[in-house]
């Protein structure tokens, strides 16, 4: 059953749906609709916000730009760049003129249609809070609301603001900066990343302060203090690569305002965060509530199972086959951890749960899942194997990133609870901050800094919930180079990646430990000719400006490499 909280924030966002985005905008727009039972010929200061439900519904419009997070156009950018997830094309399947391949070989091209989702979204983040701000500065000048109301509102917008800006800066570098509603320009120019870092940082030192402390009930998926504070560390554990300056102290120090506040802790059990009904999760910082009713978009059953796993969730639509895991990320986990799971046999399904969905599938109730349009040389015929498992000799569980990869090809993402008899849209709340991350990032910093006894502590309290015995030290072998040398804080990386696997992570890791150009080393050993990732260089850690919004403005400034 879904808790109070969550079907509060759900209500919420339903109603911002029906009321629709302009209705915040009480000074500008006129609109009729029905709310508690009076009709409202206009929506003014003097008719509407007159209550908090009123004035928290407001806030939903900016809310609701959260539906694309967890699997759109963004997830691909930070996962599907990396060695954690790949699109292989199937036949004609996923495809899109070879635009989830370039993803892939790191040689995307700013004329790609999938360069623009992201900013299209982030901007409407930036320009739905700048127009919110603008409101409820407007509500404070009429007398409508207290000083305190403004200030409480406001600055939870500057921090969801910035959140939006901190994904443009992370992927696109150099952007446009734009604060002000009521003189807003239609052709912004570039600013540098480090001045637009420098910018969110500074507004979210101000904003944050002023945040509830509250943790749950009205304030469950919403920004809090502590959420404000673990944004504040993302830009800090990252701050080297966006302004060239690191920032390891503060990372720490922002850590600890969520790690001593009491309020959050580790979950008994790894998959309470990922269950169908996990919004009583105490490792939610902020979260996003997804419903498949009432707040869809979080579609990773559709995106990451086979067509035939229809049969064994008994969902209501087929899936599309795409998203799947790499060999070398799957084999980093040992067979003993509770986060990898296990794998389906000829002989029955997998029994334990884990991070991925690995081997032979069965129908719901019996018998084995079968694809009529196998490839033909597909090495276990119609018989549906995610990763080729179990074969001797062994087989590739990707055999090449297309155009035929096998239909079956690679394990697939199983993180995340599918529920049975389930639509395309999942109703598993989607962490965006959580608590296990803070842990992790603290570790990095006091590694950083050379205090690896702590750093060490801290990753084993994680590796400890994942059934694993502690390590004595944070060097190691990296996950996609097992084969390679013992580095500096090899172990640290590793657990990182193992614990925050598909939680919009990888890319920005690889990144700051400086193993974004070693993707040689993670490719798939591809069949096709041309299909080893050579292409290198520092431009590719960030994006291009996409192709329509260099047109729209000629302001803007391509970033260098493209």
């Amino acid at each position: 059953m879904k808790t109070k909280e969550r079907k509060n924030m759900k209500k919420l966002l339903l109603l911002i749906r029906v009321i629709t985005f302009g209705l915040v905008l009480a000074a500008l727009n006129t609109s009729c609709l029905k709310y508690d039972e009076k009709l409202f010929s206009q929506v003014t200061p003097d008719n509407f916000f007159k209550t908090d439900e009123e004035l928290v519904s407001a806030l939903g419009a900016e809310y609701t730009l959260f539906a694309p997070y967890a699997t759109s156009n963004l997830f691909d950018k930070q996962e599907a760049t990396t060695d954690e997830v790949v699109v292989p094309t199937r036949g004609q399947d996923w495809d899109d003129g070879g635009t989830s391949r370039r993803l892939h070989l790191h040689s995307w091209k700013y004329e790609d249609n999938g360069m623009g989702g992201s900013w299209d979204n982030c901007y409407a983040g930036v320009n739905t809070a700048n127009r919110l701000i603008y409101q409820f500065q407007l509500l404070l000048k009429s007398g409508s609301i207290t000083s305190d109301a403004s200030s409480a509102y406001v600055s939870e917008l500057q921090t969801l603001r910035g959140f939006f800006y901190w994904q443009l800066v992370d992927l696109y570098g150099n952007i446009p900066l734009v604060t002000d509603f009521a003189s807003l320009d239609a052709t912004p120019k570039t600013v540098a990343r480090k001045d637009v870092y420098d910018f969110i940082v500074t507004d979210l030192e101000a904003a944050v302060p002023l945040l509830s402390k509250t943790v749950g009930g009205t304030y469950y998926a919403r920004m809090n203090y502590y959420a404000g504070q673990t944004l504040l560390a993302k830009l800090y554990l990252n701050a080297e690569v966006y302004s060239g300056t690191p920032q390891w102290n503060k990372v720490i120090t922002a850590c600890n305002e969520v790690i001593n506040s009491g309020k959050y802790s580790l979950e008994s059990n790894y998959f309470a965060n990922f269950n169908e009904n996990n919004s009583g999760s105490k490792e939610f910082i902020f979260s996003i509530p997804y419903d498949q009713v009432f707040f869809t978009g979080f579609n990773l059953s559709m995106q990451t199972l086979h067509y035939g796993s229809q049969a064994t969730y008994n969902l209501t639509s087929s899936p599309w086959n795409g998203y799947c895991s790499l060999e070398k990320f799957y084999n980093s986990y040992t067979d003993n951890d509770l986060r990898k799971g296990d794998v389906g046999t000829l002989s029955g399904p997998a029994t334990k749960r884990g991070n991925f969905i690995a081997g032979y599938q069965y129908v719901l109730g019996g018998g084995l899942v079968t694809d009529g349009g196998a490839d033909a040389n597909d090495p276990d015929g119609p018989t549906l194997n995610f990763g080729n498992m179990l074969h001797s000799p062994a087989v590739p569980q990707i055999n090449e990133l297309g155009p035929q990869a096998w239909r079956q090809s690679g394990v697939r993402i199983g993180k995340w609870e599918f529920a049975i008899g389930g639509t395309p849209d999942l109703s598993n709340d989607y962490a965006v901050f959580r608590y296990a991350d803070v842990l992790l990032m603290k570790a990095e910093a006091l590694f950083r800094l050379g205090n690896t006894a702590e750093a060490l502590s801290l990753v084993n309290q994680i590796r400890e919930r994942a059934g694993l015995t502690d390590l004595t030290s944070l060097d190691g072998k990296v996950s996609f180079d097992l084969a390679g040398p013992v580095v500096s804080g090899g172990e640290l990386f590793n657990e990182m990646g193992r614990e925050m696997a598909f939680e919009h992570n990888r890319r920005q890791d690889l990144i700051r430990w400086g193993l974004w150009n070693s993707n040689d080393k993670w490719a798939i050993p591809y069949n096709n000719v041309g299909d080893v990732i050579k292409t290198t260089g520092d431009y590719l850690k960030i994006f291009p400006i996409p192709k329509d919004k260099l047109a729209a403005n000629p302001y803007l400034v391509q970033n260098p490499g493209y």
